[in-house]
């Protein structure tokens, strides 16, 4: 998932505070391995997804500093790497897009945020 150029410790470490910081997944506190994980796309990972939207703005603006491939969405549905929150199905690419194409719509402060802070990286 993550552009070759892309996977400094400084990068890892933004995005990790990104997912804890607005609560972008259903655990107490996002690690650094799980971050890892889900980018290497390491077979049986699973993470639940507190709002699709907000992980569509995270992955949406890695793509946009060419930090992830073009073709995230796909790779995360294929992959089954995101559950929905309620834990019930996997989260598809059309999901994944429909959030992000609401996000863009009517952006909230959170998006404004995740946005900011990703976009600080070097």
């Amino acid at each position: 998932l993550l552009a070759s150029s892309a996977a400094s410790d400084v990068y890892k470490r933004q995005i990790v505070s990104c997912a804890n910081t607005y609560h972008l997944f259903c655990v107490p506190t996002v690690r650094m391995e799980d971050m890892e994980t889900l980018f290497a796309c390491e077979e049986d990972f699973r993470i639940q997804v507190n709002n699709i939207r907000h992980v569509a703005v995270l992955f949406d603006t890695l793509l946009g500093r060419s930090c992830i491939q073009a073709h995230w969405q796909s790779i995360l549905e294929r992959g089954r790497f995101l559950v929905s929150k309620d834990g019930k199905r996997f989260v598809t690419a059309s999901s994944l897009s429909t959030a992000l194409s609401a996000a863009r719509i009517r952006p909230t402060s959170v998006v404004y945020a995740i946005r900011t802070m990703i976009g600080r990286l070097p």
